[in-house]
């Protein structure tokens, strides 16, 4: 009876093959998509049944792009002897959506749910990818079971992707709510454990508050709306193994962070608290409108230990972690003005407490910082710490606007205009501390160098570059510095005191530093408000004490005690391989008391053995001429030695040629370095 009753139905009641072009054809017309159908069946228990329904992106399938891909719908009905059958739930068996903010097809879906007589929508095992251009809002990978349910004038939802309580699966869940009305009224919740940031990066994003590269979530959140009032969304989120970028500050990633957040948002208003066992940071954002939709934002925080947030915070070029710790704690207060001259307000003050940074480049420890910003965007900053286990203090004082400016695609800039003046002293400075930060920058100088040599990469415009339109360009900068004992290096004894200055103004940057004792000075000059900046380099060195190896010949170090010298840089460029391409380089060097370390080259050519222990004065002047040194008057004399000659550096190679007494002998000597040999002629 039950198989005939079917037949029956499936055959006289239920027109199967009109149906299937009833369907195509309400689909193409509705929402303008190809669409193609499987078998079209009927069940008493499932009712009418389609299999295999795929929607396509476009008007036809000729990109192979879907819209909607479905195992299996069924659509149960109300009544079989009625003259008109009507539907009163819907099954969707594993469908695969894939929605761009394009289509508007959701819209159009809940706008057919809520004007259609349906009771009952489920979705079985869905996953759902919806993009906004090129961002991802859903990406799930595993299936969800997601119900609508019509009851009086409310439509309830429930939703889940499994058993909640398995241990340590990826789970969510959730209900709620929303009126018939276009959603005026609604109440959602949700919970994750051990949720990816991955399949909805957008939600956890705008949760967390900027871009979260990936994480895993466990928590809760509500999201309402009642028609007297705005939408609010509040919850709790634990992000573990969290993974991000820091805002402007690309060359750090935040790696294996934990931390938990609460948060608090309405149509005007965003609060998000982020604390861990170390740290507490609220941020809260809220908007007036005025003119224009103005931004005051809130900021407190409190770091009772530094070393476990930084140690997370990863430099990606090198792996190294952030050799920051001790305590801070603080709080900014930043407003809108609608001036577009100046634009924020800030006021606040950060202090820092046993602040150490600890790196082989550089050490700063037992820092006590002190930052406030008062009325009228007024900065005063004082920091005390030790450098190299050397007191220092440094004190600055600042007035600072920010205008509001338009970029060619209508976003804003805020450019900063500071008038800063201040004054670093030191009690002792090493000179030969600084070392291991002279040669990293010096690697780094190269490799930049080589890459844009190997990858031809165009030089830059300066001024268009963003570290000279947001801070430069508007620059008034003045730090007096004061050395009160300066050492060549460790051990050595004190030159004296030493002074200079660092000026930036009107687009242009000079930096001095002398030692009136002996009358060594450095300085550095540049005008960089062009596209091409052009800049200088001074260097003079008179019997400036010395330890370390100053060049390498064929193996032999050669180690002066001494030196003189009177150094000059010129070129022009935006990078440093246009600065080195196009560098007018010369110098004059007189290197005293100095020794060699090594002795076979002068095995190799025969010297006098009684004339290696001698102490040598070499001295010599240079030229560079397109990425070769020229090396002229060169003079090498000791008690027993008196030559004369010339020599060249190409790519770091030397060659040399001498002539003159050494000893008893007189006599020519050459000799060249060629790929790691050393070449006597």
């Amino acid at each position: 009876m039950y198989l005939g009753f079917e037949y029956y139905l499936k055959t006289k009641r239920i027109p199967l093959v009109p149906l299937r072009a009833l369907v195509t054809s309400t689909i193409n017309q509705k929402i303008g998509k190809a669409v193609d159908l499987g078998v079209v069946d009927f069940s008493l228990r499932e009712g009418l049944i389609l299999e295999d329904l795929v929607i396509s992106q476009e008007e036809d399938f000729s990109f192979n792009t879907n819209l909607l891909k479905v195992k299996k719908v069924t659509f149960h009905l109300s009544s079989y002897f009625s003259e008109t059958p009507s539907v009163d739930r819907v099954d969707f068996y594993s469908p695969q959506l894939i929605l761009n903010s394009g289509t508007e097809l959701e819209n159009q879906l809940l706008d057919y749910f809520q004007s259609s007589k349906l009771k009952e929508v489920v979705f079985h095992d869905t996953r759902i990818s919806l993009k906004k251009g090129d961002f991802v809002v859903l990406d799930w990978k595993e299936g969800w079971d997601i119900r609508f349910k019509r009851k009086n004038d409310k439509i309830y939802v429930s939703y889940d992707n499994g058993w909640f309580w398995v241990p340590n699966a990826t789970r969510v869940k959730g209900e709620g709510y929303f009126t018939n009305d276009r959603l005026n009224e609604y109440s959602f919740s949700i919970v994750w454990k051990n949720y990816p940031s991955e399949e909805a990066p957008f939600l956890v994003n705008y949760l967390f508050g900027f871009y979260l590269q990936s994480a895993v979530l466990t928590g809760e959140a509500v999201w309402e709306k009642t028609p007297n009032s705005g939408y609010t969304v509040k919850g709790n989120v634990e992000f573990e193994n969290a993974n991000f970028y820091l805002p402007n500050i690309s060359s750090y990633i935040v790696s294996g962070l934990r931390l938990q957040e609460k948060f608090f948002f309405t149509s005007d208003k965003e609060e998000r608290n982020y604390s861990s066992y170390d740290f507490q940071i609220k941020i809260a954002d809220e908007w007036t409108q005025a003119k224009e939709t103005l931004l005051h934002k809130k900021i407190e925080f409190n770091v009772d230990d530094l070393e476990p947030l930084t140690s997370s915070f990863q430099e990606i070029g090198t792996g190294n972690r952030l050799p920051l710790s001790g305590k801070i704690r603080g709080s900014l207060d930043i407003t809108e003005s609608g001036d577009r001259n100046k634009w924020f307000k800030v006021l606040g003050d950060i202090q820092g407490e046993n602040l150490d940074w600890v790196s082989s480049l550089i050490q700063v420890q037992n820092g006590n910082l002190n930052l406030k910003f008062t009325e009228g965007n007024n900065l005063s900053l004082i920091l005390k710490s030790e450098i190299f286990n050397k007191p220092s203090t440094l004190e600055i004082g600042s007035g600072l606007d920010w205008s509001r400016s338009k970029k060619t695609d209508g976003s804003f800039y805020y450019p900063l205009y500071s008038r800063t003046k201040g004054s670093l002293t030191i009690q002792e400075f090493v000179a030969g501390n600084w070392t291991p930060l002279f040669e990293s920058w010096k690697k780094e100088t190269w490799e930049e160098i080589k890459e844009r040599q190997e990858k031809l990469i165009p030089e830059e415009y300066f001024y268009q570059k963003k570290v000279y339109k947001y801070f430069l360009e508007s620059m008034n900068f003045d730090l007096s510095l004061n050395i009160n004992r300066f050492f060549p290096f460790e051990g050595a004894k004190t030159l004296g005191e030493a002074k200079g200055n660092i000026l930036v103004k009107d687009g242009r940057f000079a930096f001095g530093l002398g030692i009136p004792k002996t009358n060594s000075k450095i300085s550095m000059s540049s005008y960089f408000a062009t596209k091409t900046p052009n800049f200088s380099f001074g260097l003079s060195l008179d019997a400036y004490p010395w330890s370390e190896p100053w060049m390498d010949v064929c193996g032999m170090e050669v180690v002066p005690g001494s030196v003189t010298m009177d150094y000059s840089f010129a070129s022009q460029g935006s990078d440093y391989y246009t600065l080195s391409k196009d560098a007018r380089i010369n110098y004059y060097l007189k290197l005293e008391n100095t020794n060699w370390r090594g002795q076979d080259l002068w095995t190799k050519m025969n010297l006098p053995e009684n004339s290696y222990k001698d102490s040598y004065v070499i001295e010599f002047n240079m030229d560079h001429y397109f990425e070769s040194d020229y090396l002229r008057n060169l003079a090498v004399s000791s008690s027993s030695v008196d030559l004369k000659g010339y020599g060249t550096n190409k790519s770091g190679l030397y060659a040399f040629s001498l002539y003159g007494q050494m000893g008893e002998a007189k006599g020519n000597w050459s000799f060249t370095e060629e790929d790691g040999r050393c070449i006597i002629k």
